[in-house]
């Protein structure tokens, strides 16, 4: 089920003059007058703005992947890190997956970015390093990661990782950027010291819990005021959200100045209750812009909106369970206005657990697929009817085939052979 309202904030609320204007329509919308201060104009992100952002993550996405299969890294990948499938010859699945959630995260991180010192192909602007063992600070770090055209990575809290250290080298040239998300306590100053004796530049992004986190992230991409906002005490609704949030800051800052870009930032709420230090964000940056844009994934995140700021979150994915959230996302926010997917495929991970789906927040901004999600064992329902509606979007009346493919993350225990099948068959026919 998708929530959608348009309301009038109520005289007295703190933002009784902002217009969360939240649209996807495909025609115009007309903003909801302000409460108290007149008419204020809104902020909607219309269908068309966000299909063209979609669309250029895309095709820089297949231009880099075309750059890269002509001149492949130097360095070996991680060991059975690629795993593709065919059907009439045409490459219809892919999973990325390493020995455990940190290697998985580098093995995205190889498939989509070239070496640093390569004369051809992409190469990354910095790298987003998070904790993998907890989920609400990498979760965070999506978003920043598009918008730097970064790598994100994850890593143990204590010590820098072998594999995420050789990773790091190869994407990034000496004197990059890391930036390191959490306090010492989520990556240690161990962590930090590594990373600096390599010889990159670290730039810790921190506050004194999640949601402050969350915020001081948001700061770094300083000309936003456009928010995606999920609960922070669970990891489900957030990982499609930050996903699309990864992908669509990617596409904007192909076309424009970043500078001048709004990318959408991931912010947190405590289960249904809007955090002061969140409420006091959102209401800052409407001040320094006159408008403001929000989101809402899930029910809980639907309901901190509503007591934050007088009214419902004006566009609300709220699904019958997590499976539907992350289906819904999809659905309204990848398709262009003939309800067609803007980009040929779409990604799956296990919906039970967070690190695999982040660790594909590599690819999936790169390929401006959607994030789907399901249990290990079997196909959730809401992913099965989404990728049934969508079967012929992209189909070759030539060869016969759906020319879309689906990219999975981690490995069978994660996600099972059969599960792969069954998605395989109802959205690719094979």
């Amino acid at each position: 089920m998708i929530i959608r309202r348009l309301r009038r904030l109520p005289a007295g609320s703190r933002m009784a003059a902002a217009v969360l204007a939240v649209a996807i329509a495909g025609g115009a919308l007309t903003a909801p007058q302000a409460a108290a201060a007149g008419p204020v104009e809104g902020a909607p992100i219309a269908k068309a703005e966000i299909t063209d952002a979609l669309r250029s993550a895309y095709e820089y996405g297949k231009r880099s992947g075309e750059l890269r299969a002509e001149h492949p890294s130097a360095a070996a990948p991680p060991e059975n890190c690629l795993e593709v499938n065919y059907v009439a010859r045409h490459r219809v699945q892919y999973r990325y997956a390493g020995s455990d959630r940190y290697e998985t995260a580098v093995c995205t991180s190889y498939s989509t970015w070239a070496d640093h010192d390569a004369t051809h192909g992409p190469k990354a602007n910095a790298v987003v390093l998070a904790r993998g063992d907890l989920y609400a600070d990498a979760l965070a770090g999506g978003p920043l990661a598009g918008y730097e055209n970064a790598p994100l990575l994850l890593n143990p809290p204590q010590s820098l990782l072998p594999a995420v250290r050789t990773e790091i080298q190869r994407v990034l040239a000496p004197g990059g950027t890391v930036y390191l998300l959490g306090s010492t306590g989520a990556l240690s100053a161990s962590v930090d010291s590594a990373l600096t004796s390599a010889g990159f530049v670290t730039k810790r992004l921190a506050g004194s819990d999640r949601f402050r986190t969350a915020i001081r992230v948001a700061e770094e991409m300083a000309t936003t005021n456009r928010f995606f906002v999920a609960t922070g005490t669970d990891f489900a609704d957030a990982l499609p959200a930050g996903a699309f949030a990864a992908t669509y800051n990617l596409g904007i800052t192909q076309d424009d100045d970043p500078a001048t870009t709004m990318p959408i930032a991931l912010l947190f709420t405590d289960h249904d209750v809007m955090p002061a230090s969140t409420k006091d964000f959102i209401t800052t940056r409407w001040f320094e812009h006159g408008r403001t844009t929000l989101y809402a994934a899930g029910a809980p995140a639907n309901t901190a909106a509503f007591r934050a700021f007088g009214g419902d979150s004006l566009y609300s994915f709220v699904g019958e369970d997590r499976f539907d959230t992350a289906a819904e996302v999809a659905e309204y926010l990848y398709t262009d206005v003939d309800n067609r997917l803007v980009a040929p495929g779409v990604g799956l991970a296990n919906g039970m657990n967070f690190p695999d789906a982040l660790a594909g927040t590599t690819v999936l901004m790169r390929s401006a697929h959607p994030l789907l999600l399901t249990p290990p064992t079997t196909l959730a329902y809401a992913t099965n009817s989404f990728l049934r509606r969508h079967r012929d979007d992209h189909h070759d009346p030539e060869s016969g085939q759906q020319m879309g493919h689906l990219s999975v993350f981690g490995g069978t225990p994660a996600v099972s052979a059969d599960v792969v099948r069954e998605a395989v068959s109802v959205y690719l026919g094979g």
